[in-house]
């Protein structure tokens, strides 16, 4: 389940991830938020937030392609994940990758550090 995260800087769109990402989750919250995100904002600046209740995730069964069948691709900036999750992190910052994104991975207690290097 994700859950927008509120009192962010205007240029940054963050969510924590409770439980597991589904599918669901990926294309009925999170894709419709970045697009609309990314028309008025030059290049995604992405908080990502593990829950203590994350379960993990099969970030390719989540996004199910959708990235890749999009006539114009999300165009990311950056994207700060904040885990102890370490598959989750790597599959994140292979996602990253993909997307010529900045990728920084934060322990849990370091949130506000995460906000602050999107924010650069």
């Amino acid at each position: 389940m994700l859950e927008k995260i509120e009192d962010l800087p205007e240029n940054i769109i963050g969510f924590t991830i409770h439980n597991a990402l589904s599918a669901s989750d990926y294309q009925n919250v999170l894709l419709p938020a970045l697009e609309e995100h990314s028309s008025s904002h030059d290049g995604l600046r992405l908080l990502l937030v593990t829950a203590s209740d994350f379960a993990g995730s099969d970030i390719g069964s989540a996004m199910g392609g959708q990235p890749f069948r999009r006539s114009e691709p999300l165009a990311f900036k950056s994207i700060a994940i904040v885990s102890s999750n370490r598959g989750f992190t790597q599959a994140v910052q292979m996602f990253g990758m993909l997307f010529h994104a900045d990728v920084k991975v934060f322990e849990p207690e370091q949130q506000d550090a995460a906000v602050t290097w999107l924010e650069q």
